[in-house]
């Protein structure tokens, strides 16, 4: 899972980039899109080069790191698992094979997955039995180590030939059909809202949601290249929940913990105020980490019941202006630290609406955690004050002898 992770986060700079194409391509602005127009194939052309190759960089970067996990040599693993995926991306056309670029894509992100696994585990298991060709000690390491991968390589290429040629067996037509029933539940209202809903309560038991549900990521990974190849082909944009959609949500980071940060900052306790003013430069770029850890929200029954009521109020919201059509949904993939309002406005693609949702959310987020935070401040003050009458009390007693 570790290795998953780590290598789908290699795909992040390359949407950033797409996205930055997309958006000069396509901002909605009539005076602008009349002015581009001409010039719009030519700037797709970045979009197509990094979105439309997300499936090879993603079996690139999960084999490196399921490979450096491992202890295992990560470029030739890389490499191992390279040839793998395409054999898997051949297709008859009449009576000869030829490699199809059409999965090279997001389509391509689940096969990316179980190739890249299945490659560096056949490597492991046959490097660890010593199934490999060996040099002599006085051969250079970089020959020695090209000799070892030619016994797992060919085992590999004969495994998934005889899967993808001889049999015929359309792994990603396979792989995309039985995550199709993930990909639905996930872009609908329910779905999502059960999603966050389990993302917040591992925060709230201080296990990092998002990483314990990256195994998500790839499922909106894929929704958002739809998105992309939808505007750039001019057609509806079908997915709500892909990934940019918690852009919309997290005001501040998870939970929406902007306005608490801002309520912090006029505390009338001192402690309040003081970690207000460490936590404010973080969340104004969406890191609330030291908020979470801090205030804390972690195991503490007061603020646990905003952050969850944050995500799940706002998650719903933003569900539901998308659906109908009130404010642009996500196209563009933009850097998690992105101040708010400007988040909303960039993942929509320009959509100024979005950014005026924005600015509406910080209002929701802040009515929902006042009253709480009312709560935590009165707590932390009676603290404060009986701290203080035991200081004294103590101060007054005889001593003794």
């Amino acid at each position: 899972m570790i290795g998953v992770k780590d290598g789908m986060i290699v795909t992040i700079p390359f949407t950033i980039i797409g996205s930055l194409f997309l958006i000069i391509a396509y901002f909605p602005v009539k005076a602008w899109t009349d002015f581009i127009q001409p010039y719009q194939a030519v700037l797709t052309v970045p979009v197509s080069v990094t979105f439309d190759m997300l499936g090879v960089i993603a079996v690139i970067g999960i084999s490196y790191h399921l490979a450096k996990n491992y202890g295992l040599d990560p470029i030739l693993s890389a490499i191992l698992s390279l040839i793998a995926f395409l054999i898997v991306q051949t297709g008859k056309v009449g009576q000869e094979y030829t490699l199809t670029i059409d999965n090279f894509g997001t389509k391509g992100i689940f096969a990316a997955i179980i190739v890249a696994i299945i490659s560096v585990e056949i490597l492991r298991f046959m490097l660890k039995r010593n199934w490999v060709i060996r040099m002599p000690a006085s051969v250079p390491a970089t020959i020695s180590k090209s000799f070892e991968l030619l016994t797992p390589l060919a085992v590999v290429i004969m495994f998934f030939w005889l899967i993808r040629v001889v049999i015929g067996i359309d792994i990603n037509h396979v792989l995309n059909l039985l995550f199709s029933p993930l990909v639905f539940s996930l872009n609908t209202l329910w779905g999502i809202l059960l999603f966050m809903l389990l993302r917040s309560l591992l925060w709230c038991v201080g296990i990092h949601g998002a990483a314990v549900l990256s195994v998500a990521d790839p499922i909106f990974l894929q929704m958002l290249g739809a998105n992309t190849s939808a505007v750039t082909h001019g057609d509806p944009v079908p997915f709500i929940t892909a990934a940019g959609f918690m852009n919309y949500v997290f005001i501040g980071g998870g939970g929406a913990t902007l306005m608490l940060v801002v309520f912090m900052l006029f505390s009338k306790d001192k402690g309040l105020r003081t970690l207000g003013k460490l936590c404010l430069p973080g969340s104004i770029f969406e890191i609330n980490e030291p908020v979470v850890f801090g205030v804390p929200v972690v195991l503490n029954p007061i603020m646990m019941i905003p952050y969850i009521l944050g995500n799940i109020i706002l998650t719903f919201t933003t569900y539901l202006v998308m659906y109908f059509g009130l404010i642009g949904k996500p196209v563009v993939n933009v850097p998690f630290t992105m101040p708010p309002i400007l988040m909303q406005y960039l993942s929509s693609g320009g959509d100024w609406r979005a950014a005026v949702y924005g600015v509406i959310e910080i209002i929701i987020s802040a009515v929902i955690y006042y009253p709480f935070f009312k709560a935590l401040e009165k707590q932390r003050l009676n603290q404060g004050q009986q701290g203080g009458e035991q200081h004294e009390s103590d101060l007054t007693q005889p001593m003794n002898g």
